[in-house]
């Protein structure tokens, strides 16, 4: 498949994670695994259609244990949040109308060169999912045309509020399409044994399986030993690109204290 990759056109940061980024896929491009990797330009507050976009989706209040905890009970996302979502919202949307199925990526994925065995062997499978997320939060998923189709339209239709963080969204979201729509006799998940990859609670393996919840919420150790082969990189200097209103100053200002998994770098 080929990869396509959010970055924040002419944002001197997103386009360095971005180079970055692409450096560390440069062993799958040469070894054919990804046959490509594209570049999406991300909405962002200023973009002239952000309102557009933001105005397609049933926003609410959000229920994430940090945006609880910070006690802000008036704003529902921050502004960056929102351009975010829109942009994987956007390729979402696209992924429903193309047979072709692609990774989505962000500007600061990263391929670790020690885990690049378990990538390719995590990509070949992907291709016969519906849902395989094989990174940390959403640096690198895809989805089979149905479930994006299916999943864009129960948002935009405003039957799915958007409550919480991209990767907590598209978790709700796939876990209602197996439990629901793909629970009846007549689809039987289209013959597919294993619908979904995605990373357990601690996020340093990959669950196989058809319903992700319990990799989403179980914390034993019980785990299939297939490593998670990307993580999000973190540069100390370049630090990130979106604010995220429910996060404390520390977490805010020192972003790869937010999760022992990051790539770090100065």
């Amino acid at each position: 498949m080929k990869a396509i990759q959010i970055v924040i056109k002419g944002d001197e940061r997103s386009e360095e994670y971005a180079s970055l980024s692409r450096y560390s896929f440069q062993p799958a491009i040469d070894d054919g695994f990804i046959d490509s990797i594209e570049t999406f330009d991300a909405i962002t507050p200023d973009s002239d259609d952000f309102e557009e976009h933001v105005s397609r989706y049933n926003w609410s209040k959000s229920l994430m244990t940090l945006d609880l905890n910070s006690g802000n009970g008036k704003d529902d996302h921050s502004a960056t949040e929102k351009a975010g979502m829109c942009s994987h919202w956007e390729l979402m949307r696209l992924q429903g109308q193309s047979d072709e199925k692609f990774w989505i990526m962000e500007h600061d994925t990263w391929l670790l060169e020690e885990r690049y065995e378990a990538f390719k062997l995590l990509s070949e499978y992907a291709d016969n999912t519906l849902y395989a997320n094989i990174g940390l939060f959403m640096g690198m998923y895809c989805m089979d045309r149905g479930f994006a189709h299916w999943a864009h339209h129960m948002m935009i239709t405003n039957e799915f509020p958007i409550n919480c963080g991209p990767y907590c969204v598209l978790q709700r979201l796939f876990r209602t399409y197996t439990t629901d729509f793909l629970a009846r006799p007549d689809i039987n998940y289209y013959g597919i044994r294993n619908t979904a990859l995605h990373p357990w609670t601690d996020c340093d393996t990959i669950g196989v399986g058809r319903d992700i919840g319990i990799y989403f919420n179980h914390k034993d150790r019980h785990k299939t030993g297939i490593p998670t082969p990307t993580t999000q990189l973190i540069s100390k200097r370049l630090a990130v690109t979106q604010e995220h209103h429910g996060y404390s100053d520390k977490k805010q200002q020192e972003p790869w204290t937010r999760h022992k998994f990051f790539k770090v770098i100065d």
